[in-house]
């Protein structure tokens, strides 16, 4: 079969035959985008969406936060890193405060104290924050608060 019949086919799709096709197609690209990134950034982690005020006003609830893979080596105070903890299904957004031979210490900037599991074993970080775009991740940041209680 040869591409435009293919397309053909599925323009004639109709009723929840082409729901059915639009949603696995849309799924299907959001994983390849995701995974695709994060082959490309050398991160598990490539995109994030923040969905607490801990790192406010430097990152907004519903920014979304384009994320590399570093090596530990190159982490330095005063980056903002994301990194994930065991048995926790969202990524934490915070800032290195210290450095230590066991890992990094991190705080939210809108937080008081140092996160209280620091410190974060190089293992666990997926990489350093680059890149912001403001608001446009503000319904997935809700979902995750329902959800997760983040």
């Amino acid at each position: 079969m040869n591409v435009k019949r293919a397309w053909r086919k599925v323009r004639e799709l109709r009723g929840w035959k082409a729901a059915v096709f639009y949603v696995v197609l849309g799924v299907a690209l959001g994983y390849g985008l995701r995974y695709g990134l994060g082959f490309v950034l050398g991160t598990p982690d490539p995109v994030v969406t923040v969905i607490s005020e801990s790192m406010y006003p430097y990152y907004n609830v519903g920014d979304v936060l384009l994320v590399v893979g570093v090596p530990y080596r190159d982490i330095k105070v005063g980056d903002v890193i994301v990194y994930r903890l065991p048995g926790k299904p969202i990524p934490v957004v915070h800032r290195v405060i210290a450095k230590t031979p066991e890992g990094v210490i991190t705080k939210g900037d809108n937080n008081p104290l140092p996160d209280p599991w620091c410190p974060i074993r190089p293992k666990e970080i997926s990489g350093r924050v680059v890149l912001r775009i403001p608001y446009v991740g503000y319904p997935k940041a809700l979902l995750d608060r329902y959800l997760y209680g983040g």
